[in-house]
């Protein structure tokens, strides 16, 4: 799990260990500590699946986009694509290994509907990318 998530993940259950230590010991207001802490929660849990969700539908449209602009540029070529989840900068662009070229992941990004090169990243033994557009 990377530092980011363990941030996340702390900021979002701080308020709801909060609640529940003092839920503990103030045995007055403990429905309503507990209560607030399942809302609290509930919240939280919505948020998270709900900016997943649409990070992915966002994804699955870029996809598609990048998939069309390399039928009409590469036709008859085969590639596979994927989130960048190694790139924290463009985190949002399309990852393409095409088959005859399985050493260099290249990156496309989606602005305004025109698919752009980012960038690629070579294995060991890449030498000079094939598609440089």
């Amino acid at each position: 799990m990377s530092p980011a998530s363990v941030i996340f993940f702390m900021m979002f259950m701080a308020p709801i260990v909060l609640l529940l230590i003092v839920a503990a010991f103030w045995k007055k207001a403990r429905v309503i500590l507990l209560t607030v802490a399942v809302l609290v929660a509930s919240g939280e849990l919505y948020y998270v699946l709900y900016s997943q969700d649409a990070h992915l539908q966002e994804w699955y449209s870029q996809e598609e986009t990048v998939n069309k602009y390399l039928n009409e540029l590469y036709p008859g070529d085969q590639w596979v694509s994927r989130q960048p989840i190694r790139n924290t900068i463009l985190s949002n662009g399309v990852e393409i290994v095409f088959t005859d070229e399985p050493e260099v992941a290249y990156l496309y990004i989606v602005e305004d509907g025109k698919v752009q090169l980012a960038g690629y990243s070579e294995g060991k033994h890449g030498g000079e990318p094939k598609r440089d557009r």
